[in-house]
């Protein structure tokens, strides 16, 4: 009986030593579920996953442009990603080699700001047919363009609230003005300067915002053909338009030509806040005084230190680095993690509007902002 007992734990054991064996290596149990090299091992893969993003700049001449490189690069780091950024400084042919560079070396997704709407296409036709996504930020290329999406502030909203805002400033007075632009052929410069000439229509006028809109691209057209404009029933003139390449730098020397022949302005509008600030100086260098300045982008903190001072610096839109930044990134996931495409986007993506002025420019102001 003793002999039968021990015959049976020495069974027993054996057993026990087999089912803990079998626990240790994984192998699959009856129900077909495995170890080390189940599910839960595809699942960390998976999670450990990283793209290749590749910025196409096309400057960094400006603060805005610096402070958009930077903040895509933290967005992109911070998903655990690796970040490129090659600048064309304005070149088109630089620009063209830097998309070819992504598409050679393989990257995963690009984000381009295009120095011209038009010509981009090839550049970008080439990624899509690699296989590789497009993203274009701040500049929008031509309408035909193989993108994802474009993702920028919503430039002729914000345009219009400047817009509003000047004309109701100015109350009855008559706007005689002169207008400094970014670059000759770029979307967004249109944009910017006809949500100006919108919401100043409007405001003066009555009309309804979608007969200014009609009012304003009219008038826009006057101004590209004959260098000057005047909405009669508004009682708003622009007198003059000069090319400031969206820098302090090139605005200055664009403003000092414009007053030479513009000594009875009481108003500059811009089309963004750097060119302006450099309007400002020259300005001051004419000792001319009672001159006030209105952007329709991008809510630089200096401007909006002078905005909230209550200097002659009246306005200026919205056009956050960080919120476009954020955006495209959120996108990006969506496209390489989640398999959206085109399809699944509007034609452009756009931040949401917003004009400062002396009543909020104090509450987002930041003199550690970037930007």
């Amino acid at each position: 009986m003793k002999k039968m007992r021990k015959l049976m734990s020495a069974v027993l054991v054996v057993v026990m030593l087999g089912v803990l064996a079998a626990g240790c290596s994984g192998k699959s149990d009856s129900s077909g579920n495995s170890g080390s090299n189940g599910t839960g091992d595809a699942k960390k893969e998976e999670e450990s996953k990283t793209f290749k993003v590749g910025y196409a700049n096309k400057t960094l001449n400006n603060p805005y442009f610096v402070a958009l490189d930077a903040a895509l690069k933290e967005e992109v780091e911070a998903l655990g990603w690796k970040y490129a950024s090659l600048d064309a400084d304005e070149d088109i042919n630089k620009e063209m080699e830097n998309m070819e560079t992504f598409v050679s070396q393989g990257y995963d997704l690009i984000i381009i700001n295009p120095i011209d709407s038009e010509a981009c296409l090839q550049s970008i036709a080439n990624a899509a047919e690699a296989g590789i996504p497009v993203i274009a930020v701040d500049n929008a290329p031509d309408s035909s363009a193989e993108c994802i999406t474009i993702v920028c502030s919503d430039n002729e909203r914000n345009g219009r609230a400047v817009g509003l805002y000047t004309a109701e400033t100015f109350g009855d007075e008559p706007i005689v003005s002169v207008l400094l632009s970014g670059v000759k052929g770029a979307v967004v410069s249109q944009e910017r300067r006809t949500g100006l000439m919108c919401g100043i229509i409007e405001q003066r006028t009555g009309c309804s915002e979608d007969e200014a809109w009609e009012q304003a691209r009219e008038m826009e057209q006057t101004l590209i053909d004959k260098g000057k404009a005047y909405h009669e029933e508004a009682d708003f003139a622009i007198n003059g338009q000069g090319w400031g390449n969206w820098t302090a730098d090139e605005g200055l020397p664009a403003m000092e030509d414009l007053l030479v022949a513009n000594k009875d302005i009481n108003l500059v509008l811009g089309e963004n806040d750097n060119m302006l600030l450099g309007a400002m100086t020259a300005i001051e260098n004419a000792n001319m005084s009672g001159i006030k300045l209105a952007a329709a982008a991008d809510g630089q903190k200096e401007a909006l230190k002078l905005i909230a001072d209550g200097t002659d610096y009246m306005a200026t839109g919205d056009n956050s680095p960080a919120t476009v930044s954020k955006m495209t990134l959120e996108i990006a996931v969506d496209v390489l993690e989640n398999g959206k495409t085109a399809d699944d986007y509007e034609d452009v993506t756009r931040t949401p509007a917003l004009c400062y002025t002396v009543e909020n420019a104090a509450e987002y102001y930041n003199p550690d902002n970037a930007f």
